[in-house]
């Protein structure tokens, strides 16, 4: 009888431990990117492969970008307003901090001399071009870039003091 009973509570105990490794991982997944962003909800999230190619071609051969992983999330709002984050790791802070750097370097081209801002004690740059508004930052190791449809400065501001409190976890 007492053997039936240990082997219950083994079993009980294993279960609980599965749960519980499962909701973490579940939310380690959706911690990088909020439900909500503004007005705005989350519509798209891709990883992986499919996140690095698009991340890729967005930018020309000159520029080296070669992320080992990435996520891309589009949010949406009935207004029309859109937000896409784009989202890479580098492999220390520090590195990050180094490419986003480069990227403020090697600015140009279609997007208009990058402005720098500090937005909840972070340095953020934003730029312009291809018709919308783009702020890129380091968060850890993290480089996000986000490109914003509505020009309304007030609108973006607000959407950026969440963003930098909410994305990347």
């Amino acid at each position: 009888m007492k053997r039936r009973r240990n082997g219950f509570y083994l079993i009980a105990f294993s279960v609980i431990i599965i749960i519980v490794l499962a909701l973490l991982l579940y939310q380690s997944e959706t911690a990088l990117f909020p439900d909500k962003l503004g007005d705005m909800e989350l519509k798209l999230h891709r990883e992986g492969d499919i996140a690095i190619r698009e991340i890729k071609g967005s930018h020309e051969a000159k520029d080296n970008v070669n992320p080992g992983e990435a996520h891309v999330a589009r949010y949406r709002n009935s207004a029309g307003s859109r937000a896409t984050v784009s989202l890479t790791v580098a492999e220390t802070n520090q590195r990050a901090v180094e490419t986003v750097e480069n990227m403020n370097r090697g600015m140009g081209g279609m997007f208009s001399k990058p402005e720098t801002l500090e937005i909840n004690g972070s340095k953020i740059y934003y730029t312009e071009g291809g018709g919308e508004y783009h702020y890129y930052y380091p968060k850890g190791s993290f480089v996000v870039w986000i490109a914003i449809s509505n020009p309304d400065r007030a609108y973006q501001s607000a959407l950026m003091d969440e963003s930098v409190k909410s994305i990347g976890g």
